[in-house]
């Protein structure tokens, strides 16, 4: 009895030393992993201030022109921090590597036998490299489409700003035109013509154009936002007036066929995919040579000739009705830019004529008031008119190559 139970005595006294153990020991860790939990936020502390620095040295390091920006200079800075560019760059890179090794696998070829070796030999030689050179050119080509891409979401967001900004304007106006129809309204209050519930309704009617202006102001501080990221500059830069107009050109001599022509030259997909079918065709050649045209080795790349040809031939019936559609909408915008142009005209010799019979004594203040509001309406749907008409117009030529 007396020995099982120093068994138990010693069992129980070495579960508690274990346990003691690992309360030491986790108890230590707790200790180490604070002290490692301080130095870490004593670290990221000072990484903070290294960061605010840093953002203070980029902010003096952004390089943009003093003065106003030309939209040249936003395309060229756009270019410049392009870090799509670099990715393009390190794929011509990629590219150029992949053609050497081609030619040089061609170059090295040893003797081989069997007729499958054979073909797979002339094929390294005279196929591999050819596709390598097609991957080359593609790659130079996407760089170039990028950089088109990039310009264009340059344009289409200056032009945003550019509405946005007229936007601005007649809101502005519109408050402007309300505070004057108010002040009329309260001297026929005066006069005890109107109650006091129209000059309540009016009021509202002021607070919700205040509001519409802090709209349209945060509208154009969310496309600066964009502008800036286009450009890949730090959100904090501020971003100097840029000098464009909503301009309308429309656009002569179009030929939708030459059009259509010119967009199937420069369209870099079709660009592959004629060199794809070039370089099944070799492939194809060099099998027949040696083996039947029912040979499985035979119709297996036929078959994918087939793809893409028919792959090919719906790409470009889909860039044709593209540009088709595109140019109708063109069209069809043209004559709103036009309409809004006739229908300005027309507003503001109502505008005159108002006030000519205002100052003769026949007719009414508000009569003047509500031409000049109709005016400012008139000012917007034209200058909305003619944005619609360049971005569709820009769409065009990004289409057609242009």
């Amino acid at each position: 009895m007396r020995g099982i139970r120093k068994k138990k005595i010693f069992s129980f006294l070495m579960i508690f030393i274990m346990v003691s153990q690992m309360f030491i020991t986790t108890y230590a860790q707790n200790i180490e992993a604070k002290a490692k939990k301080e130095d870490v936020d004593k670290e990221l502390a000072e990484d903070l201030e290294d960061s605010d620095e840093e953002l203070e040295e980029d902010s003096e390091k952004v390089l943009l022109p003093e003065g106003p920006l030309t939209i040249e200079t936003l395309y060229e800075i756009a270019v410049n921090n392009s870090v799509q560019a670099l990715i393009d760059d390190i794929n011509i890179l990629i590219k150029e590597d992949a053609l050497d090794q081609a030619k040089e696998n061609a170059a090295f070829l040893g003797d081989v036998y069997g007729i499958q070796k054979v073909l797979n030999n002339r094929i390294i030689k005279e196929v591999k490299p050819f596709e390598a050179e097609t991957n080359l050119e593609v790659a130079r080509k996407t760089k170039e489409d990028n950089l088109d891409n990039l310009k264009f979401n340059v344009y289409k967001t200056i032009q945003s700003l550019l509405i946005a900004e007229k936007e601005l304007e007649t809101e502005i106006k519109r408050l402007d035109i309300l505070f004057e129809r108010y002040d009329f309204l309260k001297l026929k209050k005066d006069q005890g013509q109107v109650s006091d519930s129209v000059l309540v309704d009016m009021e509202f009617g002021i607070e919700g154009k205040r509001m519409d202006v802090i709209r349209v102001e945060e509208k154009i501080e969310t496309i600066k936002t964009d502008i800036k990221r286009l450009l890949n500059l730090p959100l904090h830069v501020n971003l100097p007036e840029i000098v464009e107009e909503i301009v309308y050109e429309p656009l002569v001599n179009v030929s939708i066929d030459r059009t259509i022509k010119n967009a199937f030259e420069n369209d870099t997909t079709i660009f592959k995919h004629n060199r794809d079918i070039e370089a099944i065709e070799k492939t194809l050649d060099l099998t027949a040579q040696y083996y039947p045209t029912t040979n499985i080795a035979y119709l297996t790349p036929q078959y994918t000739l087939e793809q893409t040809k028919a792959a090919l031939e719906e790409y470009k019936l889909n860039i044709e009705v593209t540009i088709k559609n595109s140019y109708t909408n063109l069209l069809n915008q043209k004559d709103r830019v036009i309409l809004a142009q006739k229908y300005l005209e027309i507003m503001r010799k109502k505008l005159k004529d108002a006030e000519l019979k205002y100052d003769s004594g026949f007719t009414t203040k508000d009569v003047v008031i509500n031409a000049k509001e109709a005016l400012v309406n008139a000012e917007y749907q034209l200058h909305s008119a003619i944005y619609n008409y360049i971005i569709i117009k820009a769409d065009f030529n990004r289409l057609a190559g242009m």
